[in-house]
């Protein structure tokens, strides 16, 4: 072999000793990356802005759960009615643990689908939103699955549920009802949903279970996480404070009374409560209390539309009345689930719908600002077990 030969033999030998050693390095490091462990995703904060339930949701179960199950549904699709059974056997066994959210998502392939809609929440107005809900799936074979839009089917389901049929008419068509069903619609495309049911509970979409037990499994696996009702994800310690007034009926609900008081002989609830006789400071010594939990504390329950005083006395929203609340003098519609904050300034109110609550709103002290370490001007605090400023350990 001559010398030229030997040399191009040699350098291929090489070569493919090369190339034979980059493709292995190329295959254990191609290995390493398909089993590293993935990244945690961070939270999407206006996901769960999105699935954070407001007095506009159709709630029914225990609006105080800790878990919540969110349906987008559409009325005409049959999958739905399946489910529509199964979904009413597990308000009956979960009723008590669990908050069901019922949203809108008429698909655009049904052509009556967005009218069912409507309908339910034109019946909402006249206070029958769950009995058209019930109608509606229980005679879906008989207007579902149409080539045509018919709107007048549904105004005889009104008439069968004994509404006022004129206003129904007029709400199913008006802006107020269209703009209610397509909030929801956004919220639900915002979320990637693109087909009905769908289903998110504890703040993650899920598959669709296919029986009945699977979907027990599922709710069972979110309590056994959630925090317990009452306790409402309680965190750290903390300190703060907030001014309440609450008005029924144009009437100052008195918050001085005893038993809405704790003493050092008879501490309703160590993690917020009233004391020294002031009715007007909440005092908070948890993260995580929300005004739903405070009220709890002094035996008031409440839901989105109603309050209900430890004397059995309700009140709640209808056509003339309506219960507001208000923190720092703004609309805010998470009610029981807001978590108050030092210093806010919060009114919960319950009369007529056009009422004026500007003299209410003035009426807020400013006492919980002597608490805090904000506020200096104030001066020394009123002595409590725990007084000490935002941060200190109590």
């Amino acid at each position: 072999m001559s010398k030229i030969s030997a040399f191009f033999k040699d350098k291929f030998v090489l070569t493919m000793l090369v190339v034979t050693v980059l493709i292995f390095g190329a295959g254990v490091w191609f290995a390493r990356q398909m089993t590293k462990p993935a990244a945690e995703s961070p939270v999407n904060d206006a996901k769960q802005e999105l699935l954070t339930i407001t007095a506009a949701d159709h709630v029914r179960g225990n609006s105080q759960a800790t878990v919540t199950l969110i349906e987008y549904l559409d009325f005409e699709c049959s999958v739905c009615g399946t489910y529509y059974p199964l979904m009413k056997n597990l308000e009956e066994e979960f009723g008590g643990q669990v908050q069901f959210v019922y949203r809108y998502f008429p698909l655009t392939g049904h052509r009556n689908a967005l009218n069912a809609a409507l309908a339910a929440e034109a019946a909402h107005l006249q206070g029958k939103y769950q009995e058209m809900f019930d109608l509606l799936f229980a005679k879906q074979t008989e207007w579902g699955g149409k080539t045509n839009s018919d709107r007048q089917v549904f105004e005889g389901y009104a008439q069968e549920l004994g509404l006022d049929l004129e206003k129904f008419r007029a709400d199913a068509v008006s802006k107020e009802v269209r703009e209610r069903v397509e909030r929801d619609l956004s919220s639900g495309r915002q979320l990637g949903v693109n087909s009905t049911p769908s289903f998110f509970l504890g703040g993650e979409r899920i598959p669709n279970p296919r029986t009945l037990e699977d979907f027990r499994t599922l709710i069972n696996a979110a309590l056994l996480k959630a925090p317990k009702i009452g306790e409402e994800a309680l965190g750290e310690k903390t300190h703060e404070h907030a001014d309440i007034k609450i008005y029924l009926n144009g009437q100052q609900l008195d918050l001085t009374q005893e038993k809405y008081q704790s003493t050092e002989e008879k501490e309703l609830n160590a993690n917020t409560h009233l004391h020294d006789g002031n009715g007007d400071v909440i005092h908070k010594h948890r993260e995580g209390v929300t005004i739903g939990y405070f009220l709890k504390s002094l035996g008031i329950e409440f839901s989105q539309d109603c309050l209900v005083l430890d004397t059995g006395e309700r009140y709640c929203t209808d056509e003339q009345n309506e219960l507001k609340f208000r923190v720092n003098g703004q609309a805010n519609g998470q009610f029981g689930q807001y978590e108050f904050m030092d210093l806010d300034k919060i009114l919960i109110s319950f009369g007529p719908k056009e009422e004026d609550i500007s003299t209410q709103l003035q009426s807020i002290s400013d006492d919980a600002c002597m608490y805090s370490e904000k506020c200096p001007e104030k001066g020394t605090p009123p002595t409590e077990n725990c007084v000490g400023g935002l941060g200190t350990d109590c």
